[in-house]
């Protein structure tokens, strides 16, 4: 293993598709990986690599691997490398896949906290979303395989899990046994050494009311939910083919509140969407002001192949998303500050992920970064923590 500014024998690139700008950036790789060794073997696998249908020739890539094939990269390269002169290919249709493919149980972490992959793929179909052709259909992940990986990162010191997938709410759709996402929560958080249960960015839908009661009752559960919102308008949310309007995610919002302490809510919004009007963007505002949000993950929106709303009318210029995009990343600094307003001068649970420079680093349960002076041995473990100023992107505490 060599850092990717060092010439490497072998370069293995997992790549993202979501934007325009993903895509450039990988063909940019390629080309700084290859001017750095010529004679390199290059393995190019996910998401761009299944966009490009029959495409390939037009990559400089010695092997081209699908989303299903990546834990097979090893295998392909080694044939690769035996027959230099022509390129290898593992590509499947994605679409066609019925059943997750197990890429087997992780025996061990590495960090304090630890993603665990619990399904694939997606069947909402947004109109501005290319994900389902490049993911293909939804396909969960066994619960035993799930409880075993779990069990074997709390025997190596992982002290939170992130359960994670490409559309978690979703997990158990295509299973006969009426398992969902909140089983497969119940399940993990059976297991002893494993303190700390978090769940991946998650369709608004899923977020009823009973669903959330039911979450509530779960202690390692922790209370911050990001939601894939993407706009606050009832016209946009239609066009985009989201099944929920802005009455919804408020309601949503409140009944999180409502239902737990200290909760925190964090949305991803897409600005710029075809036929988005000034009115419409306003609008959007409005319902963010009424959410009690702590932060947005902002996106321009951007045309991709195969969907609906890349042959929509009245595609927004780059320059109006570009403003649209500043002024609500403005508001999600203003969302921060009112939210570590609110915690100034409380104690909070702190796991601590980080020791550098005298510092320590980690999460409250609700997920405020926090930074604290201390010793390195309380890494790994939870303190509780006065939280007493802020900055920007992360509070500072004291021990209690």
């Amino acid at each position: 293993m060599v850092p990717d500014t060092e010439k490497a024998d072998i370069y293995c690139i997992n790549t993202c598709t979501v934007t325009n700008m993903s895509d450039r950036k990988t063909r940019q790789v390629i080309s700084r990986m290859r001017k750095q060794n010529l004679n390199c073997v290059i393995a190019l696998m996910g998401c761009y690599v299944q966009s490009l249908k029959n495409a390939y020739d037009k990559i400089d890539a010695d092997c081209i691997i699908g989303n299903d094939n990546k834990t097979d990269v090893v295998e392909i390269v080694e044939n690769c490398i035996k027959n230099r002169e022509k390129k290898w290919y593992n590509i499947i249709e994605i679409g066609k896949e019925k059943r997750y493919k197990s890429q087997g149980v992780l025996k061990h972490g590495y960090e304090i906290r630890e993603n665990i992959k619990i399904e694939d793929g997606c069947n909402n179909f947004c109109s501005y979303c290319i994900i389902p052709y490049v993911r293909g259909r939804v396909r969960s992940r066994d619960i035993e395989e799930i409880k075993k990986e779990a069990e074997n990162l709390s025997k190596a010191n992982v002290k939170e899990i992130v359960l994670v997938g490409i559309e978690v709410a979703s997990y158990g759709q295509d299973l006969k046994n009426g398992i969902d996402l909140i089983d497969v929560i119940e399940e993990v958080a059976k297991i002893k050494d494993i303190e700390r249960i978090r769940i991946s960015s998650i369709e608004p839908r899923y977020l009823n009311k009973n669903n959330l009661i039911r979450l509530s009752k779960v202690s390692k559960f922790c209370p911050h939910f990001h939601m894939s919102m993407q706009s606050g308008n009832d016209n946009v949310l239609k066009r985009m083919n989201r099944k929920y309007d802005k009455k919804y995610l408020i309601d949503v919002c409140n009944n999180i509140h409502e239902i737990f302490k200290d909760a925190t809510i964090s949305v991803d919004v897409i600005v710029g969407f075809p036929g988005e009007t000034d009115d419409e963007f306003e609008d959007t505002i409005d319902t963010i002001n009424k959410m009690e949000l702590m932060k947005m993950h902002v996106f321009k929106y951007s045309k991709r192949n195969y969907t609906v709303a890349a042959k929509m009318d009245e595609q927004i210029d780059g320059n109006v998303k570009k403003l649209r995009s500043s002024k609500l990343l403005d508001i999600s600094k203003v969302c921060t500050k009112n939210i570590f307003k609110k915690y100034l001068n409380k104690k909070l649970k702190v796991l601590f992920e980080l020791y550098r420079d005298g510092y320590l680093y980690g999460y409250t349960e609700n997920y405020i970064k926090v930074k604290v002076i201390g010793d390195e041995n309380l890494c790994g473990t939870i303190q509780d923590v006065v939280l007493i100023s802020s900055e920007t992107e992360q509070m500072r505490g004291t021990l209690s």
